[in-house]
C-alpha cells in the first residue's frame, strides 16, 4: 500500500476576469489562441485617465498577525489554505481592493470578485499583481485558457515577477501537461530562492512520479526553515511513506494535532504509515478520527480503509 494520493499545490495569489470590454476580447477565440503571447489587446482599450496603481510587494505578502507564521509559512505567500472563517474576517477588515477580490474568489464568489475587478481595471492595469490575481480567479472559475492568458499579461508586465510564473505551473499540471510544469516550477524557484510556493510545488510533483530522492531534501530544506508547518511536515512525511521509512513518516504525523490528523490528507497516510509498522489498532483508530470530508479522493479513502481493517 505505498500508492498515496497526489497532493497538489498552492497559488502565489489569486485574481478575476472583468465585464469590461477586456474581458469580452478575452473570451474572442483570437485572444484565447495567442494567449501565451499576445497582449496588444489590452493596450488598445480606450479608458479615461486616471492615477494608476504601481504594483508594491509588500502587497504579495499576506500578514495574518494572529497566526503563527512558522506553522504557515506557505501562507504568506497565498491564502489558499486559510479556512473559510479567517478568509471572511480578512475580507471584512482589508481596505484593499485586489485582496477582496482575491478572497472572493477563493470563497466561489466570483460575480462580485469581477465586480471588483471591473472596478479596479482603470486603476491597476500596469499593475502585474492585478493580472496575476485575475489569472487565479480564472483558474478558480477552471477556464484554463483564460488563466494563461492573464498569468501571461502579467510577466509580461514583468517577466522576473514570481507568482504568474509559479501559476502557469500550476495550470500545466492541473492540464496533465507535467513537464511544462515542471519548467515553469524551476523558473520560479530560480528567480528567487527565498519564495517557498514554486519549491513546494516543484518537490510535490517531484513525489508525484515517485522522485523520491529529488523532493526528499526539498521538503528537508522547507520544514528546517519553517519546523511548525503543518503542510510541508506532511508532504515531508508522505515521501518518507513512499521511501519505505514508515518510521520516519510516523515521527512527523505523531507531532500534529487532533485537527491536523482528522484532515483526509494527513489521517489517511498516518494510518497507512501505521499499519505498515504492524500497528494495526493504531491505525484504525487514526483512521476513525478522520472526520473531515473525503471530497475528491474519496476512492483513496475507500482504499486505505480495505487496507486498514484486513
Amino acid at each position: 500500500m505505498k500508492k498515496l494520493l497526489p497532493f497538489l499545490i498552492l497559488l502565489a495569489a489569486c485574481s478575476t476576469e472583468t465585464t469590461t470590454p477586456s474581458r469580452e476580447i478575452a473570451s474572442s477565440q483570437r485572444a484565447i489562441s495567442s494567449a501565451e503571447e499576445d497582449f496588444s489587446w489590452v493596450e488598445k482599450l480606450d479608458f479615461d485617465k486616471k492615477t494608476e496603481e504601481k504594483y508594491r510587494s509588500d502587497k504579495d505578502e499576506f500578514d495574518f498577525s494572529s497566526s503563527d507564521e512558522s506553522a504557515h509559512a506557505l501562507i504568506k505567500e497565498s491564502i489558499a489554505s486559510l479556512p473559510a472563517a479567517k478568509l471572511e474576517e480578512t475580507a471584512t477588515k482589508t481596505d484593499d481592493p485586489i485582496m477582496k477580490m482575491n478572497i472572493k474568489c477563493y470563497q466561489g464568489k466570483f460575480d462580485e470578485a469581477l465586480k471588483i475587478a471591473d472596478d479596479q481595471y482603470v486603476k491597476y492595469r500596469s499593475n502585474t499583481s492585478y493580472w496575476n490575481q485575475l489569472g487565479t480567479c480564472y483558474f478558480l472559475k477552471s477556464d484554463y485558457a483564460k488563466a494563461i492568458l492573464f498569468y501571461n499579461k502579467s510577466r509580461d508586465l514583468d517577466s522576473k515577477y514570481i507568482p504568474p510564473v509559479n501559476n502557469l505551473g500550476v495550470v500545466y499540471q492541473k492540464q496533465g501537461k507535467f513537464q511544462k510544469a515542471l519548467a515553469a516550477f524551476k523558473l520560479a524557484a530560480d528567480l528567487n530562492t527565498f519564495s517557498v510556493t514554486p519549491t513546494y510545488n516543484l518537490a510535490q510533483l517531484y513525489l508525484r512520479f515517485g522522485t523520491v530522492g529529488k523532493a526528499l531534501p526539498i521538503f528537508q530544506g522547507l520544514l528546517k526553515r519553517s519546523p511548525k508547518d503543518t503542510e510541508v511536515g506532511s508532504a515531508l512525511a508522505s515521501a518518507n511513506l513512499i521511501k519505505g521509512d514508515y518510521q520516519a513518516a510516523v515521527d512527523i504525523y505523531s507531532r500534529f494535532d487532533k485537527a491536523t490528523l482528522a484532515m483526509p490528507s494527513v489521517g489517511l497516510n498516518y494510518a497507512v504509515a501505521l499499519k505498515l509498522l504492524n500497528r494495526p489498532i493504531d491505525a484504525q483508530t487514526v483512521l476513525g478520527n478522520v472526520t473531515a470530508s473525503m471530497g475528491a479522493i474519496s476512492e483513496y479513502a475507500q482504499k486505505v480503509d480495505k487496507f486498514i481493517r484486513k
